[in-house]
């Protein structure tokens, strides 16, 4: 795959693109795309997925692996800790949490304030680059 993004030591790093869309559950639990609504974005080496929902085009939202349970995520946005002698770079909130659901080849995503379940896809796009989205700033560190 040829899609590449600059990390934080100005290297050029692979990077993957999956579709995050709004979908309905049938009886049988499989999932039909009803319509596209983000995009989410993982280096090649790293578990956090970078998440852009177009309606909130100026957030950026985080998808972190469960320390525990590989099938759990939680969904979250940072800010920069605005104190010179602090610890960590960034404060971070939990906004919501997601499942993987790797049969139906998708991580169900619920947002705490959106009443929809949107979804994202496991499976990455064949091409990354695309005319009218930016390409993923890197992860320099999680909390």
């Amino acid at each position: 795959m040829n899609n590449q993004s600059t990390n934080k030591f100005g290297e050029s790093s692979p990077f993957f693109r999956f579709q995050v869309f709004l979908g309905d559950k049938d009886k049988a639990g499989s999932v039909t795309r009803s319509k596209n609504i983000g995009v989410a974005y993982l280096s090649e080496g790293q578990n956090i997925y970078s998440l852009r929902l177009w309606m909130f085009s100026w957030e950026r939202y985080f998808l972190l692996p469960h320390r525990n349970d590989p099938t759990k995520f939680l969904i979250m946005t940072r800010e920069a800790n605005k104190r010179a002698d602090a610890k960590n770079k960034y404060h971070w909130n939990i906004v919501g949490n997601g499942e993987l659901y790797s049969a139906r080849g998708v991580v169900e995503l619920n947002f705490d304030l959106l009443e929809k379940t949107v979804y994202m896809n496991i499976f990455p796009e064949a091409s990354a680059h695309a005319v009218n989205l930016p390409e993923p700033e890197a992860i320099e560190s999680a909390a």
